[in-house]
């Protein structure tokens, strides 16, 4: 009896979640493919991050220097490469957006490359980001299985 309640209890869990393994019962009502966009929230690699670098432009790129600029790196990078007024945000990774992210790199002692791969996105996202900016997570969609009804 016990050995029923939990069977059935894991296959109804598992048909809400869109799995595969289901009972005859129930399969019926779960769509045969399900796509569905998931987010990676905690994984930073390079299928849910950008990597970045000198000649990059768009969203991804003012969200980087936005924390930079909330940080002072960016500022500071623009005052070291002639700008007296720092820098500003424009989407654009040139020369002020990679020497901040050297400087950052720097800081924390991860290799200084000037681009920002997984690495760079967490050590941002851990130290240099206390307002939680979102980052640039990127969406996978990953197909379900198909219910057969097999067990």
């Amino acid at each position: 009896m016990k050995l029923q309640l939990i069977f059935g209890v894991l296959t109804i869990a598992t048909a809400l979640l869109g799995g595969s393994f289901t009972h005859p019962v129930i399969a019926h009502r779960i769509p045969p493919q399900q796509t569905s966009p998931i987010l990676i929230a905690t994984a930073y690699t390079d299928l849910t991050l950008p990597t970045l670098r000198q000649g990059d432009r768009g969203r991804d790129v003012q969200l980087l220097q936005r924390i930079l600029q909330d940080n002072g790196f960016l500022g500071a990078a623009g005052v070291r490469l002639g700008n007296p007024r720092g820098a500003i945000v424009d989407g654009t990774f040139g020369a002020v957006t990679v020497s901040a992210v050297r400087d950052l790199q720097r800081r924390y002692r991860i290799p200084v490359t000037g681009r920002v791969n997984p690495t760079t996105w967490e050590v941002l996202d851990m130290h240099e980001n206390p307002y939680r900016s979102p980052l640039p997570w990127k969406q996978q969609n990953i197909t379900q299985p198909q219910a057969t009804g097999d067990f």
